[in-house]
């Protein structure tokens, strides 16, 4: 690539929504925890996975192929999440998903996705995301 000559007219998204193509055979219901699978693709998200937001929609690729659908998600924001045993001194400790509706406060094969930042009610937490400021997956 060289440097520019002249104007560039460049295409930007502006917000905290993302499209990403859906891995083959998978279901994502909408506001699910979804995954960045090692094939580059989405599903409802699994210990390995790197953490791409929460499902703005229902996506049914149960019989298509890698990628022939795309799902919506927010990949910032906050969300009320039910996370067992949670309480008040619970503020500020990280949070993971073990599956696209199980979250936890132990990163036993589970995968970070933010911080509580407000206990809501008994067993009900506020979390912090954002997919941006996440460390990169080892490969």
């Amino acid at each position: 690539m060289t440097a520019l000559a002249t104007d560039s007219n460049r295409i930007y998204e502006l917000g905290d929504i993302n499209q990403v193509p859906v891995k083959g055979s998978s279901i994502i219901y909408q506001g699910a925890a979804v995954g960045g699978h090692s094939s580059g693709y989405a599903r409802s998200i699994a210990n390995g996975d790197k953490f791409l937001g929460f499902a703005d929609e229902h996506i049914d690729n149960s019989g298509g192929g890698d990628g022939l659908k795309t799902v919506r998600v927010r990949k910032r924001g906050a969300i009320l999440l039910d996370i067992s045993g949670v309480a008040l001194g619970d503020i500020g400790k990280s949070v993971y998903a073990t599956d696209d509706n199980t979250f936890t406060l132990s990163d036993t094969n589970a995968v970070y996705i933010g911080q509580i930042s407000r206990i809501d009610s008994s067993g009900v937490a506020l979390v912090e995301f954002d997919v941006a400021a996440l460390p990169p997956v080892a490969a």
